[in-house]
């Protein structure tokens, strides 16, 4: 009986640990069509989550001590389960607005992505507060357990260590399960439920257990009703969100999200992809002629026309629209794509392109600079630097190092960024003064128009179709700091609006 009694608790510590980070994903994924999904949102979001387990753990001991009986303690563990359900679900139907409401008041992506986290960290806050509850439970259960020697054999340190430790495992779990397996294969709502669900299911077993326990002491005959009832109650609002929530949530992959839209370009009709669909179109495409229709996408096919490279490389994939255009137009050249999301040509080919991907057309999934780092005697005539988080560039492929590797591994470089030729702008002065000391007077430089607004900027490490040197326009500060893999200083900017820089 102890042993299924203790597994059942087990079993109870798994799914809180499991639903709970994986609700945090879920957060996380669909946060990022409003705030995009960088490593300081992320980390933000996640710091709020451990302050909510801690507050959780620390409040749960506290409880834990006016609590005299067995089935109290399993009667109050399943009480705030219950209302850890209920949050979770509140959070699920409240985000959206919040984030809307917040990214309309504030520039500041940081600052919505605290408010996210303080969101669900009320629900994980009543979450972890069941561990240190089971925990008293076991030890008031057993408390007067003998084992073959004659002491005690219960053991409150080691019940409070097991309790955590199955707890980790389970966050452990709907973290890595979560993004791996769920989300690319059942969907972004579908996982919603099954981690309402887990966490509904582990208040109805810890409330059950604890019926089925007899005490002296007299308890609520309510409480266990009030129990039954939340758990449903957030069951029943999940399925409520999900049945009439209408916002896209992309397609999911296991490291992101791409959301497809449609429009016309040029009197042709167009598709776009995106991982920040209200920020930015990561490519544009017209399937009927086979070409991309984005204006830093001409201008790099009009480049690799200019240099006729027989080997190309680039540096994330987006839609592949540009490459594609390459490809599809110039058989004989060989080109690779290398881009971190590995499930990226599947949603290429059936939403994007709407065809097949070019048979030249070689794709690696795998981060570009770590892979061109393990294959240092790879040789290209053209790379285009592409890859972005949101609107940010990914400043690991900026820095001077990477840059100075780059340059021995092709012989034409392009780069699109987005920024503001502005003097005052530090996050694109950084990009272009290490673009200046990497390749001296062979540094080139085109503007989409003539404005200092945001917009997309190409550089060049040779005289672009269109481009001009970067040490003669006016906008360039040369006396900017660098961004190295020491001190990378684009990182610092990832902080605030990229508008205001």
């Amino acid at each position: 009986m102890q042993k299924k009694v203790l597994a059942i608790c087990l079993v109870i510590a798994l799914l809180e640990g499991f639903a709970g980070l994986g609700i945090e994903i879920y957060a996380i994924r669909i946060s990022a069509t409003y705030i995009g999904a960088s490593i300081a949102i992320t980390g933000v979001i996640l710091a709020m989550v451990l302050i909510a387990i801690a507050v959780g753990y620390w409040y749960g001991g506290r409880l834990s001590q006016s609590i005299t009986s067995p089935r109290q303690a399993l009667l109050k563990a399943g009480h705030v389960l219950s209302w850890s359900a209920v949050a979770h679900a509140i959070a699920c139907m409240v985000q959206l607005p919040l984030l809307a409401a917040m990214t309309a008041s504030t520039d500041s992506p940081i600052i919505a992505a605290i408010g996210v986290g303080l969101l669900f960290g009320v629900g994980l806050a009543f979450g972890s507060t069941a561990i240190p509850l089971i925990t008293q439970f076991l030890s008031l259960k057993y408390k007067n357990l003998t084992d073959d020697n004659g002491k005690a054999g219960v053991d409150a340190g080691k019940n409070a260590g097991m309790m955590v430790a199955i707890t980790t495992v389970g966050s452990v779990l709907g973290s890595t399960a979560t993004p791996i397996l769920l989300l690319p294969y059942i969907g972004l709502m579908s996982s919603l439920a099954l981690f309402i669900t887990s966490l509904a299911f582990s208040a109805w077993l810890c409330t059950r257990l604890g019926v089925q326990m007899q005490s002296d002491e007299p308890s609520s005959q309510s409480l266990p009703v009030i129990n039954y009832m939340l758990a449903l109650s957030a069951v029943v609002m999940t399925v409520a969100f999900i049945s009439l929530n209408k916002t896209d949530t992309g397609l999911q992959t296991a490291t992101g999200a791409w959301f497809i839209n449609y429009a016309v370009a040029d009197g042709q009709m167009a598709v776009t992809i995106s991982d920040n669909p209200r920020h930015t179109t990561s490519s544009c495409w017209m399937p009927a002629i086979k070409k991309n229709c984005h204006w830093y996408g001409e201008r790099a096919v009009e480049s690799i026309e200019q240099t006729l490279p027989e080997r190309l490389v680039f540096l994330g994939g987006a839609g592949m629209g540009t490459p594609s255009e390459v490809a599809y137009h110039h058989p004989d050249m060989a080109l690779t794509v290398i881009d971190i999301d590995k499930d990226l040509p599947e949603i290429v080919e059936a939403h994007f392109l709407e065809a097949p991907i070019a048979d030249n057309i070689e794709f690696v999934g795998d981060d570009a600079r770590g892979y061109l780092n393990r294959h240092s005697d790879l040789r290209y005539d053209f790379m285009l630097i592409d890859a972005f988080q949101g609107r940010f560039v990914a400043s690991n492929l900026y820095t001077l190092e990477a840059l100075s590797q780059f340059q021995q591994t092709s012989s034409h470089i392009m780069a699109n960024i987005i920024g503001r030729p502005a003097i005052e702008h530090g996050y694109t002065q950084t990009i272009l003064k290490n673009w200046s000391e990497v390749f001296g007077d062979s540094a080139y430089i085109m503007t989409s128009h003539d404005g200092t607004d945001l917009q997309n900027i190409l550089l060049c490490n040779f005289a672009c179709v269109g481009g001009q040197p970067l040490a003669q326009v006016a906008f360039f500060d040369n006396t900017q700091p660098v961004h190295t893999d020491d001190l990378p200083r684009l990182e610092r900017y990832y902080y605030r609006s990229i508008e205001r820089l």
